[in-house]
Formats: C-alpha cells, sequence, structure tokens
C-alpha cells in the first residue's frame, strides 16, 4: 500500500505522513511465506516534517494520529511498522526540559507511545496492539514499533523476533 498526505499547521510548518511497503525481502523466506499465506501487508509508516522549525502543536499531531488511524481501520489485514528518525534533531525543544539530554529516537518513542495510549483510550479503541521492538546498539538504541490488531499478533511476533535476529547478524562482506 502506498499513500501519502500532508498536514500543515497554523505557524506554516508541513507534515508529510507516507506510508510505503515494507521491505519484506529483508525478513526471512518463512516469515515472507506467512504474510503471504494470510494475506497480510507490512507497511511503513514515515512521518516527514517538510518545513519550519517551530514546535509540534498537540493539534497537529492528533490530527495525524486520527489519519493514521482511519487508514488503518480501511485495512483489516494491514501491519504498521513505524520506526522512530534517529537522525534529524527535534526543532524547538525545550533546553530546560528534564528530557532535554534524551536521545531524539528515544524522545520520539515516548512521544508516539504516549499519542498511541491517548487516540486508543480517547476513541474507546480495542482489539489493537502497539508491539515496540528495541534495538540495543553499542552507545544508542533503535526504537520500532509494529501497529497491529490482535488477531494478527502471532504474525507480529514472528515479525518482531526476525527484526531482532536479523539486527544480531554479523555483517558479511
Amino acid at each position: 500500500m502506498e499513500y501519502s498526505f500532508l498536514i500543515t499547521s497554523t505557524l506554516g510548518d508541513e507534515y508529510r505522513i507516507l506510508f510505503i511497503p515494507a521491505e519484506e525481502q529483508n525478513l526471512s523466506p518463512i516469515v515472507q511465506h506467512v504474510l503471504h499465506e494470510k494475506n497480510i501487508d507490512i507497511t511503513e509508516l514515515i512521518i516527514d516534517r517538510v518545513s519550519g522549525e517551530n514546535a509540534t502543536p498537540q493539534n497537529v499531531l492528533h490530527t495525524i494520529v486520527g489519519r493514521i488511524a482511519d487508514i488503518f481501520a480501511d485495512h483489516p489485514n494491514l501491519i504498521i511498522f513505524y520506526s522512530c528518525d534517529d537522525c534529524n534533531p527535534i526543532p524547538a525543544r525545550n533546553p530546560s526540559s528534564p528530557n532535554r539530554n534524551m536521545p531524539v529516537q528515544e524522545y520520539r518513542s515516548r512521544l508516539f507511545n504516549r499519542l498511541f495510549d491517548t487516540y486508543m483510550a480517547s476513541h474507546h479503541v480495542s482489539g489493537i496492539s502497539n508491539t515496540p521492538i528495541r534495538i540495543n546498539g553499542q552507545g544508542y538504541s533503535l526504537f520500532m514499533y509494529l501497529i497491529s490488531r490482535e488477531e494478527h499478533q502471532c504474525v507480529v511476533e514472528l515479525v518482531k523476533d526476525d527484526i531482532r535476529q536479523g539486527y544480531s547478524k554479523p555483517d558479511v562482506e
């Protein structure tokens, strides 16, 4: 599935939300087979700031989450893969915040979880899981998530284990 949309804040900051097919070839042949057998699509969610340097307002965050939820609701065999950005700084980050020294990917991970939990509670949604995958590297951590219906949780666990195994493989030249 491929889909994208733009959201513009009242201050003019623009955010592009993209859904692109996940690169299943990075998964093991067994997991690829299970996905095809069960007709499940894994789509990668990318949230990209196109322009602006202002702090992202709460209403924009809620709009983004709402649009993602609508797309998820329209695709019953969808699993969403999301990896928190670890490259781009957080614009307008509060220098006096107790979280000021937290790595950007961990900060985004916590924000993502809060948004997910808030949306689920405020819309009385059940039967949806947000499965975290944390990969601990040397001096850093990667934070990823698989959003799925509970009926797909056994597939999510296979994908999660496969991703973890993939990150633990030594580089081959």
